[in-house]
């Protein structure tokens, strides 16, 4: 057992015990670490000026550089992880390439979120040798310039080249590094400070037994919505779990007909994973969260957040969606496992059909048929890194052709029009069985306006929102027609 996070910061072997385990990163290397080159502007995950370079060594992968926030991330949970800062990327006296690009393109400005900046063009520069602008942009929506605007910035990630005596992974994954890591990462911990406990187990086993024990317990992934409300000021749960010591939940497993997702799959890993089983999902996964986000967050943590605009909850609750659940009832006896569906997992506004004790450790889903026609949409006030004011999943298969095409399968789901996401039956039942045309879409999309009691909010009044789904349906129907 240890009682510390361990982690290699630019090079350097650190232990993190107590308090200073369970501060957010960022605010840690610039108070206990001495770096302050990581700049906290927004403390929400949002404008990136906390960027940082993090990888995770596996022992079945590879473990490569990415982009996070480190505004919203404890020092706990990058237990076992190689941590790169600003102040790590240049190589002796000559700039790396992100730096000299900006600064030969004027791209720094008043220069406060330039570290982000770079710090999000370098984990660019580890998967690509050089970039066109729209890969640029694609790897920048996670950060925000406040002064004259991107293109300086965007010039500077087209002329930056990479370099192997500056490749971080080069410089920083030495073999020796990532085997202390690897063995490091057996071992479980537990960190206490006042009345927290934090422990990170390295079985499943021993997180159920943990559960058990300690009502109440929050489960810590990637902290994209707790690290929000602790920089707001709200304390610490007092028992804390984290599941990333435990390899079997970093499996992403395939059958002929499905998925199962580990819970400590990222969506980056996620999106790349489902190209050819989901392609629309893998597609609808770029038009949330940036990259500093998606690469910490789950889709596990997704769905046990219980936002009733959750963005991947829509498209789960049409494509077999099952969540499966471990817990020890008592902390004894062996490991209990079941399964709930998707469209039976939402009781209510942030109410679970979990028992007490349970943890989530997988969700699996279908494989999308190659003649479904599966659309999934969001529609926000941003088109990058925003909350959805309705998102909406449709799935249609039909038999024969041209204008005699009878439905014979309907799936519908939307986000943000209840209190959980939700499915509408009596739509669904409506296009069973009748041939497709421009009036029964017209029809099923009145039917969906009628059957919707969305709530008034910042994002859009309930009307809005009523007009707003049945419309995505007309969309959806024009796509299924052709016309």
């Amino acid at each position: 057992m240890r009682d510390c996070s361990t982690i290699y910061l630019n090079g350097v072997r650190r232990e993190v015990r107590g308090r200073e385990a369970l501060m957010m990163m960022a605010e840690w290397l610039r108070k206990e670490a001495s770096l302050p080159g990581t700049k906290i502007v927004c403390a929400e995950g949002d404008c990136g000026a906390c960027t940082v370079l993090r990888a995770f060594p596996t022992p079945d992968g590879t473990p490569r550089f990415e982009a996070i926030n480190s505004c919203i991330a404890t020092v706990a949970q990058l237990d076992g992880s190689h941590i790169v800062t600003v102040e790590g990327i240049q190589n002796g006296p000559e700039l790396s390439p992100a730096q000299k690009a900006m600064t030969d393109c004027h791209g720094s400005q008043c220069g406060y979120c330039t570290p982000g900046f770079v710090m999000a063009l370098s984990a660019m520069l580890e998967r690509h040798d050089q970039v066109d602008a729209k890969t640029a942009s694609n790897y920048l929506t996670g950060n925000l310039c406040r002064c004259t605007g991107y293109q300086p910035i965007i010039d500077a990630a087209v002329m930056a080249r990479a370099s192997k005596t500056h490749s971080v992974a080069g410089r920083y994954l030495n073999d020796a590094a990532t085997d202390d890591l690897l063995a490091t990462q057996k071992k479980p911990v537990t960190i206490k400070n006042d009345d927290v406990v934090y422990f990170a187990p390295a079985t499943l086993r021993d997180a159920t037994t943990f559960a058990a024990h300690n009502p109440g317990f929050r489960v810590l992934g990637a902290a994209t919505d707790l690290g929000v409300q602790i920089n707001k000021g709200k304390p610490l749960p007092q028992a804390i779990l984290s599941l990333h010591l435990i390899p079997e939940l970093y499996a992403i497993k395939k059958n002929r007909t499905g998925i199962t997702i580990g819970a400590r799959v990222t969506l980056a890993d996620l999106r790349r994973a489902t190209m050819d089983t989901a392609p629309e999902f893998s597609r609808f996964l770029n038009l949330f969260a940036s990259p500093q986000i998606k690469n910490v967050a789950t889709l596990v943590g997704n769905i046990a957040n219980a936002s009733p605009i959750g963005d991947t909850l829509p498209f789960l609750l049409i494509a077999g969606g099952t969540v499966h659940l471990a817990s020890r009832p008592g902390g004894k006896g062996p490991v209990k496992k079941r399964a709930v569906p998707m469209t039976a997992f939402y009781l209510g506004y942030k109410k679970l059909a979990m028992e007490p004790g349970e943890i989530i450790t997988h969700v699996s889903f279908d494989k999308t048929p190659p003649r479904e026609f599966l659309r999934l949409y969001k529609v926000s006030q941003r088109k990058d890194l925003d909350i959805s004011a309705v998102s909406g999943a449709f799935a249609l298969t039909t038999s024969g052709r041209g204008p005699a095409r009878v439905v014979t399968s309907a799936r519908i789901a939307f986000g943000g029009v209840a209190a959980t996401p939700v499915r509408v039956p009596g739509a669904e039942a409506a296009l069973q069985g009748v041939v497709l045309s421009p009036d029964l879409i017209e029809t099923v999309a009145q039917l969906i306006a009628g059957a919707l009691t969305p709530l008034s909010d910042a994002r859009g009044t309930a009307a809005y929102r009523r007009v707003l789904a049945a419309n995505l349906f007309r969309r959806y129907g024009q796509e299924v027609l052709g016309v």
